[in-house]
This record gives C-alpha cells, structure tokens and sequence, in this order.
C-alpha cells in the first residue's frame, strides 16, 4: 500500500475524501494501527472545536494563563548568517540543549505524532480564548465511536461493493464495534437501516438503527457486547426496526 495513505489521516478524520480516496484509506486503515490511532485523535479533537460555545470564562481563567507566561521561557529568534543561512546542526550546546553561545540551535527533528499533539494542544488553547475571552470549552471525553477505533486491540474489516463501503472496527476488550458506512442512499421516513449481530450458531441479534446523512455517510456503536459475535451485518427494515432481520443483508462482514 502507497505510504501517501499515511498522509490523508487528517482529511479522512474531516470526511474531506473523495470517494475513491476514502475506499483506498479505509483498506489501508484497516492494518495500520498508528494511522487508526491518528484518526481517532483527529477526530475527537474536530468534535471538541465544534462543541465550543460563546459563554463568560470561569473567573480563574485570566489569572491561570498569566501565570503560565510567567513559566514559559519563550525560543530566541533564529540568527541567520550574513548569507541569510541558518546556523549549523552540529553547533556546540550547553546543558539544557540551548546553545553555548547564546544564539539558536540546529533544526530539531520533531516525531509526526509529537508534532500532531502539540499542534492539537495548540488548536484547543487558542480555542479556549477566541473571541476576546468570551469562548470557554474544555476539551470533551472521545466519542463512543472514537474509544472503539483507538482500542489498543481494535481490528478492522471492510467491506465494498458498487461503490458503497462499510467499515466495523471491533475491540475484545472494550466489547463494543463501530461502523462507518458511505456510499449508502437515504431511504424513505417508512425505512431504516438496521444493524446486527452474527453468532457461530447463525443466529442474528439486533444492535442498533441508523440513517445516513444527505452525502450516503453514516457513523454508528453497534448495541450489545460484540465479544460472542461472528459477524456484522446491515439490512433495510421498516421504521423502527426488526426483532429478526426481514430481508437479505445489503452488507455481511465477518469479525475475525
């Protein structure tokens, strides 16, 4: 798989994919831990943003942000060289990693995941004090969904067929699933899309109704503990839903 999918964690967390772009990064995604843990972050720090709300700050805020200033010993500038070229990597440091002569040192590799939680760190800090001071929200807990996808045992199938596709992330420990569907068309007030679960003794227990948005999308935690369950499967049901399916599963996908 192109280790460009790597780099469309952040656009899919967003759902700015194209179609074929989303088919090729949930195949990807599928074996990729560190980029289902990227998603999961991004995700979650996308709904936080979106959950801010114009209120009065709490009265501590102004006191504890002055005095987190004090705490931070800001970088010097860069020192460029008559040439406009920046010092070199190698220069001699003192203790601490500054340099020992009082100037800037070398560029510093920084790890992508550090850069991405520094950077979210950053996102929610101006966040908290947008619009003058009159912009208060702490960062909320994940999303159901989002806990199921970064389970440290998360797995992963997908499924795709004429252009739609669906993807169940499942945990053991966690006993739950999700599932991400696109591709899938509005249906009727009169219908509903109804989630199940498979058991080895081919059995099916209801776990759960969606509906998709305007763009075929849909994300949902399937009810019930997926641990004794063999498979997901989605059906069109009436309004309300099923007891037992009422027709053939339109996706069937297999948790191994």
């Amino acid at each position: 798989m192109s280790p460009d999918l790597h780099h469309l964690s952040g656009a899919y967390a967003v759902d700015a994919l194209d179609e074929r772009e989303r088919t090729s990064f949930e195949q990807h995604l599928a074996g990729c831990p560190d980029c289902r843990a990227e998603v999961a972050e991004l995700t979650a720090a996308a709904h936080a943003l979106t959950a801010l709300t114009e209120s009065t700050p709490p009265p501590t805020l102004r006191d504890a942000v002055l005095a987190g200033i004090a705490q931070v010993r800001p970088l010097p500038p860069v020192d460029t060289g008559a040439d406009g070229s920046l010092p070199s990597a190698d220069a001699a440091t003192a203790p601490g990693g500054l340099p020992a002569d009082g100037g800037t040192r070398g560029g510093v590799v920084v790890p992508f995941r550090r850069r991405t939680t520094r950077w979210l760190a950053a996102v929610a800090a101006a966040a908290a004090v947008a619009v003058g001071g009159l912009v208060w929200s702490p960062w909320s807990d994940p999303s159901p969904y989002d806990q199921v996808v970064a389970a440290a045992d998360a797995r992963t199938v997908t499924s795709t067929h004429d252009g739609t596709s669906a993807t169940v992330t499942w945990s053991r420990e966690l006993g739950r699933s999700a599932i991400s569907v696109s591709g899938l068309p509005s249906l009727p007030d009169d219908r509903t899309y109804q989630l199940w679960y498979g058991s080895a003794d081919q059995k099916f227990t209801g776990a759960g109704l969606f509906d998709t948005d305007a763009s075929g999308r849909a994300t949902a935690v399937l009810d019930g503990d997926v641990r004794s369950a063999t498979a997901v499967g989605v059906t069109v049901e009436p309004a309300g839903g099923s007891a037992q399916p009422t027709s053939a599963p339109i996706m069937l996908m297999t948790l191994t």
